[in-house]
């Protein structure tokens, strides 16, 4: 079997067990091996060996954080694995695909946009595509800390300019469920100058469209409710320091760039960022700004916990600094 027929034989027994998300991501990840079997003359499943796992592991390691590694060992070790189930893989192949072993921190995603970037984009959405769908996108972002399904579920009702608050609601009777479901709901206050944007958007940008379910969603295409991947591609986009910076920090030629000139491969583009980064240098923001860690908590919808385990990238430093303001007077 041709080596792209078993990836898609893969990722639909995969779609069965698990949400469109994760086997986007396998699609993804799955996507680096077809073409480095690709480019070194592997055309059949059949042909492979556990030397050609090891040296695609060792080719793909290149500059990858551990975490990444271990993702992408994983997909490959399962689609393997699955491959021997059907018969076209030699026995234990699989075993073939080691992956890194992940100690304390490390678990622990480190990817986040910075403030100091965060401010450059906004300016730059500010000055160049003022209450376009991706200003409007990234500022909600950014000064929610929300979700991607978050973000993609808000219809037009769920904005109060008067009030100035977003309403976060969980209806996955029409396609958009929260994931913390119910628990999930909330009312998120929001800046004037951020009600601005949204309010010009609306009245000028915004496609007047209704989804399949005959909801009016507040970011749409001209086809209705825009897709997660939408969502992903725009922040990959404008995470790009060739685009918010007009800098390249990685000494590329930005005319012979494909993640500079194509926006569809923006993601190959080192620095671009995933939206879920966006989310949680939004929240180390806040707690750098002694926002209490139980309002940011209510606010993005995670439990302080998690919060400190998983998004807050506060130095030591930071930490310090922080007590340092609660303390000084004791």
């Amino acid at each position: 079997m041709h080596i792209d027929d078993a990836v898609t034989v893969y990722l639909e027994h995969r779609e069965t067990e698990c949400s469109p998300a994760t086997v986007q991501s396998y699609r993804y990840r799955l996507r680096f091996f077809v073409d480095w079997c690709e480019n070194q003359g592997l055309e059949e499943v059949e042909e492979i060996d556990a030397q050609d796992v090891h040296e695609y592991k060792t080719w793909r390691s290149e500059g990858l954080a551990k975490p990444t590694i271990k993702s992408q060992m994983d997909t490959l070790r399962s689609f393997l694995r699955y491959m021997e189930r059907l018969d076209y893989t030699e026995e234990n192949l699989h075993e073939s695909a080691v992956s890194p072993t992940l100690q304390g921190k490390e678990n622990i995603r480190e990817d986040i946009v910075e403030t100091d970037q965060a401010k450059q984009i906004l300016e730059r959405l500010d000055r160049y595509r003022f209450a376009s769908k991706e200003h409007v996108l990234f500022l909600i972002a950014w000064r929610t800390a929300a979700r991607t399904g978050a973000l993609r579920a808000l219809d037009l009702r769920d904005y109060d300019s008067n009030e100035q608050y977003l309403r976060f609601v969980n209806r996955p009777d029409t396609d958009t469920r929260l994931k913390n479901g119910d628990n999930g709901e909330r009312l998120v206050a929001l800046r004037e100058e951020t009600c601005t944007v949204l309010d010009e958007f609306i009245e000028n940008k915004r496609y007047d469209v209704t989804d399949e379910h005959g909801r009016r969603p507040l970011l749409a295409s001209k086809m209705g409710r825009i897709a997660k991947n939408t969502i992903r591609g725009w922040m990959y986009r404008l995470t790009r320091p060739c685009w918010y910076a007009d800098d390249c920090p990685h000494d590329r030629d930005q005319s012979e760039c494909e993640a500079a000139v194509n926006d569809s491969y923006s993601y190959e583009c080192p620095s671009s960022t995933a939206a879920h980064s966006v989310r949680r240098g939004s929240v180390t923001h806040m707690l750098r700004e002694d926002v209490p860690k139980t309002a940011v908590s209510d606010r993005v919808d995670c439990s302080v916990d998690v919060l400190e385990k998983h998004y807050s990238q506060l130095s030591e430093r930071d930490k310090m600094e922080t007590r340092r303001q609660y303390l000084d007077g004791l």
